[in-house]
């Protein structure tokens, strides 16, 4: 079956990565950083990340830098579009996964994480040709090639959504929906040639096809988060692409550095909402447009139509229980199996930075 060839290759990038977390969790386990041993009770925090305005802010106002040396501790951050990678090998302490990542880590690797914090929601978009008048998944043609980033990522997240919706497979060489591996940056291109019935892809990388209505965003101009929330838990701001997550051996470990990273996070977020269009303003890169136009157009729409960033990065129990959603959705799917546990979710108080909640509870 399709759905088996998809299971497949993930499981062999997942084995993979289980011979990596062996040495992780002997790496991490051990100590924080390059100086836990020191004996002068500084710490570093190895943090894999890719990069992102807030924190790029946070580093160029001299805030982080002021953070850090007030605390004794030091984040070193390591750029990169890999998180995993880095959090397999033992390089990193700290890496940012999704909601609907971590439990696929977790099931194929047999590994305990730790979600210590929430950052920003998922944003990929389902586009089309407006001349199909597709709106859902549901109104794609029967074998027809559908544009995805990879086999992996937000990807498993629509393949659950659309199943679980419409009954739809979405998957490598499926007989309903076929996946077709393209850049975010070209996709709507593709769906604009006809290459592609749909496309999933982001408003950063699809700024010119947006503007000029040539591609079609489906499900009412909403992305996968919002479908969530719309559909199986009203009123709720999340399904994350980006949550900060560790292996249970370290979090247990190192409760100051989990506060401090989770306090420096924390400002990088109110800096975001206080500061968002000089943010956009001084990094084209990140956000993806190259004319003043198309400035103005990004920073409308993050002010009127999605803001991704939420208010804060700290847990708590009732945002916790609704993003716990996800983990069902994808059992449902097949993508993780049945049984497989919820990860571990904590809250952590921003006045004392001990633990408060614990999901699901010990």
């Amino acid at each position: 079956m399709s759905r088996s060839a998809s299971k497949l290759k993930k499981a062999a990038v997942m084995a993979i990565l289980a011979l990596g977390l062996g040495v992780a969790v002997a790496a991490c386990g051990s100590g924080g950083g390059d100086d836990d041993d020191s004996g002068s009770g500084d710490s570093t925090i190895r943090f894999a990340f890719s990069p992102d305005p807030a924190w790029n802010w946070i580093e160029d106002q001299g805030i982080l830098a002021e953070m850090e040396e007030e605390s004794g501790i030091t984040i070193k951050r390591f750029e990169t579009e890999d998180e995993y990678a880095a959090f397999a090998g033992g390089h990193a302490d700290i890496v940012s996964t999704g909601t609907y990542e971590t439990p696929v880590l977790e099931a194929e690797t047999g590994v305990s994480t730790v979600t210590i914090g929430k950052f920003n929601r998922a944003q990929d978009i389902a586009v089309s040709d407006p001349a199909n008048n597709y709106e859902t998944f549901d109104d794609l043609p029967e074998g027809c090639k559908v544009g995805v980033e990879s086999f992996q990522g937000s990807s498993l997240v629509w393949q659950a959504l659309i199943a679980d919706m419409h009954g739809r497979e979405l998957a490598q060489g499926s007989d309903d929906l076929q996946m077709a591996v393209t850049d975010f940056e070209v996709t709507p291109e593709l769906v604009v040639k006809g290459d592609l019935c749909a496309g999933l892809t982001a408003m950063t990388t699809s700024i010119p096809y947006l503007m000029d209505e040539s591609v079609h965003v489906m499900y009412d101009g909403q992305n996968a988060s919002q479908l969530y929330e719309q559909e199986y838990v009203p009123g709720h701001e999340g399904m994350n692409s980006n949550n900060f997550v560790t292996l249970e051996s370290w979090y247990s470990e190192h409760p100051e550095e989990v506060a401090f990273f989770l306090e420096v996070w924390d400002v990088a977020m109110q800096e975001w909402k206080e500061n968002r269009d000089e943010i956009i303003e001084g990094d084209p890169e990140n956000f993806g447009y190259t004319s003043d136009e198309e400035l103005k157009f990004v920073q409308d729409y993050y002010e009127n139509t999605y803001d991704n960033f939420l208010d804060t990065v700290y847990l708590d129990p009732e945002w916790i229980e609704g993003e716990m959603g996800v983990n069902q959705i994808l059992r449902d799917a097949e993508i993780v199996p049945a049984d497989a546990p919820d990860p571990i979710y904590v809250c952590i108080d921003p006045e004392t930075g001990e633990e408060s909640c614990r999901f699901p509870e010990s």
